[in-house]
């Protein structure tokens, strides 16, 4: 049985800074190559379909309305 995992991301919009949408990515742990999922326009991020009982590795990042990009923010999830 496959496994989903939400991640929960608080709205980083402040005063002049807006959040665009967050790009997301996943690989097992020790993979090369991420697997990109659509952007993300709402707070939560779930990703779906892993494998049980492993470790993924999740990147994401922010992208503001103004075109720059957050440092991604690297995640070990098990399942």
């Amino acid at each position: 049985m496959t496994k989903k995992v939400t991640i929960p991301i608080t709205n980083h919009s402040t005063s002049g800074i807006c959040t665009s949408y967050y790009t997301v990515g996943y690989k097992l742990s020790g993979a090369t190559n991420y697997t990109m999922l659509s952007p993300f326009y709402l707070p939560d991020i779930e990703i779906t379909n892993l494998l049980p009982g492993v470790t993924y590795n999740v990147r994401i990042v922010r992208h503001c309305c103004d075109g720059l990009e957050s440092t991604p923010l690297l995640l070990d999830v098990n399942t």
